[in-house]
């Protein structure tokens, strides 16, 4: 049964179908018909993608071809291939993304929009999976166009609010940005090698010398491997905007503007890591050039540590899950910049799990809390929602990379990488990626333990959170489910002998790209890097410990305060130390609350002169030119000349008409007989 790979189309068609009914008789029906369709289909998804996954264990490598279109010489098919990289990320979407569902079936029992959200839900994961399935950059395009498409829906949903409709468009904006970068890295692989089959990119990658000098086309006179930097550093772009990397992230934050499931399927194991897998899928290239690995794992490692730091002073529940996306992303990205490629699509996988739990959970604390966000004014809520608090803090433990969950291995693995690969051209390189991480790590513990003392430890501290109630169980199953995932998922990193698991499954796909590395030498130390791990830990502790202190039971309002004075800063409890701080140095908190002003900025430094051109050229060129000249002037002078010209002549003398006959007569006869 696996060898006629026809049932590939029906992974991602099956959600394309249900949007397609959703979008057009989803209104018309009851919402049980719409939950059975939405999830169904995507069920169906999964249980196919178990069957392709099946496949691949037995060394079958499905695959499904047609004729699509070409240009000239250029031909592309519409080809779907499953191997072991794309089968783990087909679990990922299909699995997690059905969960997604299910919980949405609660959370957006009440919404008036109810079937045209599913029907985005579905289109959303189809489009997700042809990007995953894609066996050529043209049509892995058109997926990665999809998703960006469907966010925008899904984050403007509520669009008649003007600020979650201006959210969605910063999204679809902001990441067209990036896109052009992905469009011209196509055209430029084109240029060089003539295909964008992924197969015969790998193979022309591995035939090209990368010192051949190019003698013509646009890379005349470049060398192979200037060509490939060039290349890989427009696919850079593309993954900063789709995977939220400096410097353009600022789109993800305000993506919380959508319903929690939205944040959960994006932000989770879908539209974000579509950069970490193009870089994943594409190894064998940026494995060419050791620059463009270097700016890949400098942008991952400053991303991971600038979001955690902005994490540190936001008070939104889902805002500081939004910059731990962003950081954990960073992760990612830090991992293919060192080689370790098996390591990214690790944490992909087990970031999936623990961050879809942890948007879920804030989807479960929010709907407890009647639609409040923010946790100053939550606490207590463990015991009003004990479900809810043990899924989320299993989430918390996994994400801040303590055994035995799931993010201990994922993460901590990339950072043993980091400072165990070495560089040669960038000597410098593994301890100041590794200090990055490590730093971030830290910060990851604080934050998302300082969300757990706000959320849910101390007492309430508003009505709301005394009066919370727990999720139905629609949304609280999925929540178990993923907490399951969260710790078990840790066994696909044991660093057992031979490598890790995961590592052992996906070495196929990546080996091309490991002999490729020109600059990465392997790992000084053969087997575990206990001391790593061992850091990690005590990193992940401290993290602990200090948003403990600071923020624990029976901790203020954490709001600013008047000033102790600086030399009272250090008095009194450390739960007091937050609101004096703060208090003494209010612009350095306003400073970290806003954000780093990054937005600010981009608005005075990019929107503003955009706009202000834009509404230059409006004035000079459309209204003033355009409108003014050429339309209203063109007519203002056929008027006038009919006015002042035509209709004198036009008075109904009849003598005068044949004046004017006669004399045109006779110059007619003189043209003719001169």
């Amino acid at each position: 049964m696996f060898l006629h790979a026809g049932y590939l189309v029906w992974i991602p068609l099956l959600p394309l179908l249900g949007a397609l009914a959703l979008g057009t008789i989803g209104p018309r029906l009851r919402r049980d018909d719409v939950s059975l369709i939405a999830c169904g289909t995507v069920a169906g998804a999964f249980l196919l993608a178990l069957v392709a996954f099946a496949a691949v264990w037995n060394g079958a490598l499905p695959s499904f071809s047609a004729p699509w279109f070409s240009a000239g010489r250029f031909q592309v098919a519409g080809g779907l291939t499953v191997d072991r990289l794309s089968a783990v990320m087909l679990l990922v979407v299909t699995g997690v993304g059905f969960l997604i569902h299910v919980y949405s079936t609660g959370y957006m029992a009440e919404d008036p929009g109810y079937s045209r959200f599913f029907a985005y839900l579905n289109l959303f994961v189809g489009a997700m999976l042809i990007l995953v399935l894609a066996d050529n950059l043209v049509l892995l395009f058109v997926g990665w166009e999809g998703v960006g498409l469907c966010s925008y829906l899904l984050i403007g949903f509520w669009y008649d609010d003007d600020a979650k409709a201006s959210a969605g468009t910063k999204a679809f904006v902001v990441n067209r940005v990036g896109d052009f970068g992905f469009g011209l890295a196509v055209f430029g692989l084109l240029a060089l090698y003539g295909t964008v089959n992924f197969g015969a990119l790998s193979s022309a990658v591995s035939a090209s010398p990368p010192d051949e000098l190019l003698r013509q086309g646009v890379f005349a006179g470049m060398h192979v491997q200037g060509a490939v930097t060039l290349i890989a550093l427009l696919f850079v772009v593309g993954v900063t905007g789709k995977s939220a990397q400096l410097p353009l992230y600022v789109w993800l934050p305000d993506a919380m503007a959508g319903p929690t499931p939205v944040s959960a399927l994006i932000h989770a194991a879908t539209m974000v890591t579509a950069g970490v897998y193009l870089m994943c899928r594409l190894s064998f290239l940026f494995a060419l050039s050791p620059v463009a690995m270097l700016v890949v794992s400098l942008v991952g490692g400053g991303t991971a540590l600038f979001a955690a730091a902005i994490a540190f002073a936001q008070n939104d529940i889902k805002k500081v899950l939004a910059y731990s996306t962003i950081s954990q992303l960073g992760y990612m990205v830090l991992a293919v910049g060192v080689g370790a490629f098996w390591a990214a699509i690790l944490h992909l996988v087990t970031h999936a799990c623990f961050k879809a739990l942890l948007f879920l959970g804030s989807g479960s604390v929010i709907h407890g809390m009647h639609g409040e966000q923010d946790m100053r004014k939550m606490g207590g809520l463990r015991g009003r929602l004990p479900q809810t608090a043990l899924a989320f803090g299993i989430g918390t433990v996994a994400i801040t990379g303590v055994l035995p969950f799931s993010g201990f291995f994922s993460k901590d693995a990339i950072l043993g990488l980091a400072l165990g690969t070495g560089n040669r051209l960038f000597p410098w390189a593994p301890w100041t990626l590794y200090l990055l991480g490590t730093a971030a790590a830290l910060g990851t513990a604080f934050y998302m333990w300082r969300l757990w003392m706000l959320t849910f430890e101390g007492t309430a501290r508003t009505e709301a959170a005394a009066h919370a109630h727990e999720a139905p169980p629609s949304m609280a199953v999925p929540n178990h489910v993923l907490a399951f995932l969260s710790i078990a998922t840790l066994a696909l990193g044991l660093p057992l002998e031979g490598g890790a698991p995961l590592q052992r499954f996906l070495s196929p796909i990546f080996s091309p790209a490991t002999h490729l590395l020109p600059a990465l030498s392997p790992p000084h130390e053969e087997g575990v890097p206990w001391l790593t791990y061992a850091v990690a830990l005590a990193v992940a502790w401290a993290g602990f410990a200090a948003a403990r202190w600071l923020y624990g039971s029976g901790a203020p309002a954490f709001g600013l305060r008047p000033s102790a004075g600086k030399a009272g800063l250090l008095r009194g409890s450390g739960r007091e130390l937050p609101a004096r701080w703060a208090a003494a140095f209010p612009a350095g908190y306003r400073f970290v609350a806003n954000k780093f002003y990054v937005d600010e900025l981009y608005g005075a430094v990019i929107v503003a002169p955009l706009w202000g051109g834009a509404k230059t050229l409006w004035r000079v060129l459309d209204a003033g030119l355009v409108d003014t000249v050429v339309i209203r002037g063109s007519a203002a002078l056929v008027k006038a000349f009919s006015q002042y010209v035509l209709r004198p002549l036009q008075n109904g003398d009849a003598q005068r008409y044949a004046t004017v006959m006669a004399l045109g007569a006779v110059a007619l006869l003189y043209w003719v007989l001169r």
